[in-house]
């Protein structure tokens, strides 16, 4: 099973990267975050395993994998609903969803509707608080890993539902991924912050 990558980024579009080790080896991993090319990271990963199929999800943080391994644990969850919960809401805000019971804030995730948010809810208040207890640290507590941390990679300026939104209104137009993620970017880095915005904008530079 593979737990961890650390490697050099030989593409990334906001949804896959291809990571190549020191082996040799490229991976291609699920990861809802733009890496800048030739980067050096280290990713956390979820390897996911069945009798038909092997994916591999990637996170920022241990704390991240390990909200995503227990969304899995609802019934009809899978890794490509659990995933956009950790990507667009973040484990912080999946938690306050869970203990003030605001499904409201897990519909805002892709694949989510308000049943399913409610689900959840259900299925994980019990198990939420032994969650935060087991995510914190001891004090001064560091992973021993020499090398990059992929979070340092994401430009957290952006925020991430704005640029998925764009992406995915522009992909419904015919337009590739791979060719307006950097107009999206560049329109985001210029301080808009307003999908219709950067949607018109990207529309009179192509």
């Amino acid at each position: 099973m593979i737990g961890y990558l650390q490697g050099k980024v030989l593409d990334a579009d906001g949804k896959k990267a291809l990571i190549i080790t020191e082996s040799g080896i490229g991976y291609e991993i699920n990861f809802g975050y733009f890496l800048e090319i030739n980067s050096m990271v280290g990713i956390f990963i979820h390897h996911h395993i069945s009798e038909n199929d092997q994916s591999l999800w990637g996170f920022n943080s241990m704390e991240d994998k390990k909200m995503f391994e227990l969304l899995k644990t609802v019934n009809k969850v899978g890794s490509s609903k659990a995933y956009p919960l950790i990507t667009t809401i973040g484990t912080e805000g999946i938690i306050q969803a869970i203990i003030f019971d605001q499904p409201n804030i897990l519909s805002q995730a892709q694949g989510i509707g308000k049943k399913m948010a409610e689900q959840i809810i259900l299925s994980l208040k019990d198990k939420i608080e032994k969650f935060q207890s087991n995510s914190v640290k001891p004090k001064g507590e560091q992973l021993d890993i020499e090398i990059v941390d992929a979070k340092k990679q994401v430009d957290t300026s952006f925020d991430p539902k704005i640029m998925n939104d764009v992406i995915m209104a522009l992909s419904s137009l015919g337009y590739s991924d791979k060719d307006i993620s950097p107009l999206v970017k560049k329109q985001m880095q210029a301080g808009l912050n307003k999908s219709e915005d950067i949607i018109k904008n990207i529309l009179r530079e192509l």
